[in-house]
This record gives C-alpha cells, sequence and structure tokens, in this order.
C-alpha cells in the first residue's frame, strides 16, 4: 500500500468524519447558546419582577404605617369652649 492508497482508503473517511461530527457539535453547541440565552432572559424578567413587587410592598408598608399613625395619633389639642 503506497501513500496515496493511504490516504484514500484511511485518511480522507476519517478527516470526513471528523469533519461531519465537528459541524454535528457545532450545531449542538449553538442550540445551547440559543437555550442558555433564553434562560438568561427568562431569569432577569423574572429577577426584575421579584425586585419590583418587593419594592412595591415596601412603599406599601410605609404608606399603612403612615396612615396608621394618622388615625392613632393622640390628640392633645382639643378645643376649649
Amino acid at each position: 500500500m503506497d501513500w496515496i492508497q493511504f490516504l484514500q482508503i484511511i485518511c480522507m473517511p476519517a478527516f470526513g468524519w471528523f469533519f461531519y461530527k465537528l459541524g454535528e457539535q457545532r450545531k449542538e453547541i449553538k442550540s445551547l447558546e440559543r437555550d442558555l440565552n433564553e434562560f438568561k432572559v427568562a431569569v432577569a424578567k423574572e429577577y426584575a419582577t421579584q425586585t419590583h413587587i418587593a419594592r412595591l410592598e415596601t412603599k406599601l408598608d410605609d404608606l399603612r404605617e403612615m396612615i396608621w399613625s394618622l388615625h392613632h395619633e393622640p390628640t392633645t389639642t382639643r378645643h376649649k369652649k
């Protein structure tokens, strides 16, 4: 078997298979990257929602305390007749 036959019989199919598998892996990596990016967007949306809800809850608690203090403050100044 000379070098030309070796290249044709062994190396060409091996390189063909290698590049085929390499292409499959690239497709898989692109798919995984796309899924990861979609997951990152979903997490960012959820985080933004949770942060916004927590901020609103804090504001509501502050308003509740303010209203409670207004309705239950002691009346020290009474009108004298």
